[in-house]
């Protein structure tokens, strides 16, 4: 039975990790449900944000690897796991695009540890909140194992191509304050602070034009692989776009009456 639960209220859905007996760790209905359900939030107009985020006091500590391992005898994987692994590799790194790709805001909410492939989550989602006592870890290295998770792509963007080897090569732990410093995570909050102020953010994300939402973010991830020239070409693309919706009506009528947007999706 799967450990990872999926809430829906307001258009925002709620993915829940919840295995405290194991940090979260990630077993494979863990990741069938979390790709189930962002196909569903693409596809489902309803579904306007997604907040990723874990139960009892730990985001999550990755992949939960007990399954694969032999007894002991210090060979590693199975030979079936052996025979698996590309294919599994590639299961999950299907699962972390389509949350990178996610057509709609999403938000990661980090209490306590987000280790291996679970910081490649983390990573994948447009912003970040962690408490004060939340852990990082690209812990692949303590394995003998190589990056996944998308880590190897997201991590030298978002903290650059040095501080990224440090991280990754020497594997070392590393908690909120410093993520927020190396540009990993958008604001730290004291930990009995971060359903709310997580509930909140993923609400307003929610409450906003989802449109417009989504095309700020392919224009900002897209952003570093287009010339100048380019970005204000497909600005105006996206403008165009948006200026069909109900919900630009609603944003510059509600300027105009002074009153705050009441933003439906659409």
């Amino acid at each position: 039975m799967s450990s990872t639960r999926v809430e829906r209220a307001d258009g925002l859905v709620t993915i829940i990790f919840d295995r405290p007996a194991k940090k979260n760790a990630l077993g494979a209905e863990d990741w069938d449900i979390l790709r189930r359900t962002l196909i569903e939030v693409t596809d489902d107009p309803a579904d306007r944000a997604l907040l990723l985020t874990g139960a009892g006091g730990n985001f999550s500590a990755g992949a939960d690897l007990s399954g694969n391992m032999s007894s002991g005898d210090g060979r590693g994987l199975t030979g079936g796991a052996q025979q698996s692994i590309l294919f599994e590799m590639r299961a999950v790194g299907e699962i972390v695009d389509r949350l990178h790709r996610l057509p709609k805001p999403t938000l990661a909410a980090v209490d306590g540890v987000a280790f291996g492939v679970a910081l490649g989550l983390v990573l994948a989602c447009d912003l970040v909140l962690a408490s004060d006592r939340a852990r990082f870890c690209e812990v692949f290295v303590k394995r003998g194992l190589a990056l996944d998770g998308g880590t190897s792509w997201t991590l030298p963007r978002q903290v650059g191509q040095r501080r990224a080897k440090q991280i990754a090569m020497l594997g070392d732990e590393f908690g909120a304050d410093r993520a927020l410093e190396w540009g990993l995570i958008n604001e730290v909050v004291p930990a009995d602070e971060l359903p709310k102020v997580a509930r909140d953010w993923a609400t307003r994300l929610a409450a906003g034009p989802t449109t417009a939402l989504s095309l700020i973010k392919r224009s900002l991830d897209g952003s570093d692989s287009i010339s100048f020239a380019q970005a204000l070409e497909d600005e105006a693309r996206a403008q165009h776009i948006v200026f069909t919706t109900h919900d630009m009506r609603e944003g510059i009528t509600a300027f105009l009456q002074r009153r705050p947007p009441n933003f439906t999706g659409r």
